[in-house]
């Protein structure tokens, strides 16, 4: 590279850096009036747009200043409303072994149980209290979801051997099996936060928001397994189907908590990032079901009370801006979220205690993605 293209390139990041770094405090243009509008006067003598980044030496430096929206008049509340856009991924959940025993070396695979991304929803409603500038937000979050696997053994020699079935202890020949091996994994998430928040500048353009919550959520899951092989009474197989099905329903209840900060690059533009730690008491309730050739069972209803932790985080960037001399504020974001829930699949806690198993700790479950926000406070 020669010294003319180095120094373009030189000049080029000293341009970006100064853009993304600089003060962004010109005056701001001359607002035109409204006629017999209340507001126009007080966003004219406004010094800076609360909630927004600001320029130096505007606060005491010895004073967290509120960092909430500050709109003329309105109600002092906002709506959230979120699209997610979620993969779930859960341990404990492969369908079992392959043994493929020719050709020669004997190959053993794991039957991996795959996940894809599916949707989802939150809403949310807040308000901001008189007291302190503290404000209190209430959100709801939805995802139902059904993933599949199937594993077809057709042209391949060997055995399927699982530990979710419960009669069987041999393995099961590859080439007999009609159908596939069948797997399904059904989920229900429905978790309800109220958060009592506070919204604070720590810089010119950054600012911070704690908050403490309440956290109730029910989990819903059932996984299902199944295959199918013809009769053969002389190897002692009179119906030939395999299906056991498997329910976990829980819920959890604890305290939440959390830290969110924004940093303003530009002209509304930030980025954000948050992170929450719940520690909750969860009820899990374990029941189910099977066929194995010719013999029906049930599993009995089991409670199992734990404590489960839960971790959040997200990052993003968002854009904001008021409207109509601060009448309204309307904000969008995108982020990468990801949440890990603690000891949930109770559902190989079964397939745990059957004769070929040792028991461990339950899986966790895991939901990562993109979340896609739209808020309006009014």
């Amino acid at each position: 590279m020669n010294l003319s293209i180095k120094i373009t390139w030189i000049l080029l990041s000293i341009a970006i850096t100064r853009s993304v770094f600089a003060d962004n405090c010109e005056p701001c243009p001359p607002k035109e009036p409204a006629k017999c509008d209340p507001c126009y006067e007080r966003a004219l003598d406004k010094q800076y747009d609360q909630g927004h980044g600001i320029c130096e030496g505007i606060l005491p430096k010895a004073y967290n200043a509120s960092g909430s929206i500050d709109l003329c008049g309105g109600l002092g509340a906002y709506v959230i409303g979120s699209f997610i856009y979620w993969e779930s991924l859960g341990d404990q959940l492969d369908l079992g072994r392959v043994r493929i025993t020719s050709p020669t070396p004997q190959e053993l695979e794991f039957l991996e149980f795959k996940t894809g991304y599916h949707m989802g929803f939150k809403v949310g409603l807040g308000s901001h209290l008189k007291k302190d500038n503290w404000d209190l937000f209430s959100q709801y979050t939805r995802l139902h979801k059904k993933e599949n696997t199937i594993f077809d053994p057709a042209n391949k020699t060997g055995t399927f051997s699982t530990s979710w079935f419960q009669t069987i202890s041999s393995s099961i020949i590859l080439s007999e099996i009609i159908s596939g091996i069948r797997a399904s994994w059904k989920i229900e998430l429905d978790k309800i936060d109220l958060e009592l928040g506070r919204s604070y500048y720590i810089g010119n353009s950054v600012i911070s928001r704690s908050f403490v919550s309440l956290s109730f959520y029910m989990l819903d899951q059932i996984y299902d397994l199944a295959l199918s092989v013809p009769p053969n009474p002389a190897l002692g197989i009179d119906v030939g189907i395999f299906n056991t099905s498997i329910k976990n329903d829980s819920w959890a209840i604890g305290p939440r908590f959390g830290l969110s900060t924004s940093w303003f690059i530009y002209k509304g533009f930030n980025l954000f990032g948050s992170a929450t730690l719940s520690l909750m008491f969860a009820e899990n309730e374990i029941s189910g079901l099977g066929i194995e050739d010719s013999i029906t069972y049930t599993v009995k209803k089991k409670d199992i009370y734990i404590l489960r932790d839960v971790e959040e985080f997200s990052l993003g960037l968002s854009w904001g801006s008021y409207l109509t001399h601060d009448k309204w504020h309307f904000n969008i974001s995108a982020a990468y979220e990801a949440q890990r829930y603690s000891h949930t699949n109770y559902m190989s806690y079964v397939s745990q205690l059957n004769d070929q198993s040792n028991e461990v700790k339950p899986g966790d479950l895991y939901l990562h993605g993109v979340t896609i926000v739209a808020r309006f406070d009014f």
